[in-house]
């Protein structure tokens, strides 16, 4: 069903009579959305240029970063999916960790 507002009527039949009317609200169904995090391994001369002190993620294009002379070893950063709601979804987001190791 399609969220909104909808009416139920129910009709006597037979030897019952009359009719009576209810009125309910359909609620948005939560965001159905799954995300996964993996391990990346970068190698040491490929890494890019970053604002932070070891990783940066883009906003709008969700790419992780890693600066340069970054020490070997793993790093974590949290990276928050949003998904926009619709006429039948509410908006929803995840957060996950995603592991970034630097040989």
């Amino acid at each position: 069903m399609t969220p909104g507002t909808a009416t139920l009527t129910v009709k006597g039949k037979g030897n019952y009579q009359g009719s009576k009317e209810a009125t309910f609200k359909i609620a948005k169904a939560s965001q159905p959305m799954t995300v996964k995090a993996k391990t990346a391994s970068v190698k040491y001369t490929k890494v890019s240029k970053g604002s932070s002190k070891y990783l940066t993620i883009s906003k709008s294009t969700g790419k992780i970063t890693v600066k340069k002379k970054t020490p070997k070893g793993t790093y974590e950063i949290k990276v928050k999916v949003t998904a926009a709601g619709n006429s039948n979804y509410k908006k929803g987001s995840k957060t996950v960790t995603v592991k970034v190791k630097v040989k």
